[in-house]
């Protein structure tokens, strides 16, 4: 439960936050150009090349050829292949802005959207099954929990849940989103907001049956755990012993369909922002850029990729979280408190990721565990944020009543 609260229900609170503000660009809206400008290239670099990409590419290898393969030899002409098909997916629209118009970037931004969907509910069919046959045939006894999650089951998958940092690509798929019912002719803000809306509750039923569907998996085969070294093996294992060959190959492609899919999504997205931001920035470069670095980044190697993407990715989560607190009391916070909440989110985000890379003295490390609340889990900057947050809030209650008499006086005058 505490790992759904986090691990879906963050993502899905991006996607109603990027409805309420009718757009994402709209987060930033209170910060100044600069900062919001960073802030978007900072987001789309980690959900596209640093990141994100890399991973559905390893990822999508993963589930594809390693099975049949047992290592990751095939793993550089695999990611050579998924790059171009991403680059030609991503530049056909491209290349045909100038005479056709811009409404084609848009149009496949709506048949990505529409793709995603699809791939999400594939997936989850073949969870459902698998989670059948896990409960008819499973493939060792459930086994009493381990670790920190024998004491403290809800609050390990509470930090589990956050640590998956999928409300930061939620703010970018938000961005994808409400651009691709924009492109499908609804105007009105009401409507726009509508349909977002209706994508977070889909995201976050259909991700709450997988995660749950991988969850009563991974119990079943909780005895054959020590064979593997990640959840895609125990999957992969699953899947070949119930179905043979033809349900591991039917796996793998409905993986890569589904990486393919967010590839293309965050890479058709990110280049988009680049060339709209940046002048001297063209679309197709952004593309290739960025499916070049993706793949080069991509054959570090899944463990060493976290091990170099994860401190960043830290830091900003907390940023972009902060955004999603302050949209709903945008009105109610003064420009000058939305920035200092930020920078406070930011400021205790780098302690955070310094915490991960280990990199903090001990003495430093003691006075964190002792007096910053959360340090332990890596979300050292809640309660500052918060308290901020609220102080922002407070200070703007104060100042509204003071004022109020006031203009009551002014307009009787």
């Amino acid at each position: 439960m505490g790992f759904l609260l986090t691990g879906v229900g963050l993502p899905a609170l991006a996607l109603v936050m990027v409805a309420l503000v009718k757009g994402s660009d709209n987060l930033t809206a209170a910060l100044p150009k600069p900062l919001a400008t960073a802030f978007w290239v900072m987001v789309f670099i980690v959900i596209g090349p640093a990141f994100v990409i890399p991973r559905a590419i390893t990822v999508a290898y993963q589930f594809s050829f390693a099975p049949f393969l047992g290592d990751n030899s095939a793993l550089v002409p695999f990611s050579i292949a998924f790059c171009l098909i991403v680059v030609l997916f991503s530049l056909f629209p491209g290349k045909l802005v100038d005479t056709v118009g811009k409404w084609l970037t848009p149009a496949l931004l709506a048949i990505l959207a529409i793709l995603a969907i699809l791939a999400i509910l594939a997936i989850l069919a073949i969870l459902a099954v698998m989670a059948v046959f896990a409960f008819l045939f499973p493939m060792g006894k459930v086994e009493m929990a381990t670790g920190p999650y024998v004491n403290g089951a809800f609050a390990e998958g509470l930090t589990q849940g956050y640590m998956t940092m999928d409300a930061l690509g939620s703010i970018g798929f938000g961005w994808v989103i409400f651009r691709a019912i924009k492109s499908m002719g609804v105007d009105c803000p009401r409507a726009t907001a509508k349909y977002t809306l209706m994508a977070a509750a889909m995201y976050a039923a259909a991700m709450a049956a997988v995660y749950l569907s991988l969850a009563y998996i991974g119990t079943n085969s909780a005895n054959l755990g020590a064979e593997f070294t990640n959840g895609g093996e125990i999957l992969t294992a699953f899947t070949n012993l119930h179905f043979g060959a033809f349900g591991t190959m039917l796996l793998g492609v409905v993986m890569v369909l589904a990486c393919l899919t967010t590839a293309i999504g965050v890479t058709t997205a990110g280049s988009e922002f680049y060339s709209r931001t940046f002048s001297k920035v063209t679309y197709s470069k952004s593309v290739w850029v960025t499916m070049i670095l993706a793949g080069m980044i991509a054959n570090v190697g899944l463990e060493q990729l976290l091990a170099i993407t994860l401190p960043a990715v830290v830091a900003l989560h907390p940023i972009a979280i902060a955004l999603l607190l302050i949209a709903p009391l945008r009105k109610q916070l003064s420009s000058t408190m939305v920035l200092v909440a930020v920078a406070t989110a930011a400021g205790f985000g780098i302690v955070d990721a310094t915490h991960i890379l280990g990199a903090m003295p001990e003495a430093v490390t003691a006075w964190c565990e002792h007096y910053l609340p959360l340090y332990h889990y890596y979300a050292s900057w809640v309660v500052p944020t918060v308290v901020m947050i609220g102080l922002g809030w407070g200070i703007s209650a104060v100042n509204a009543s003071r004022t109020t008499p006031e203009q009551v006086v002014c307009d009787n005058s």
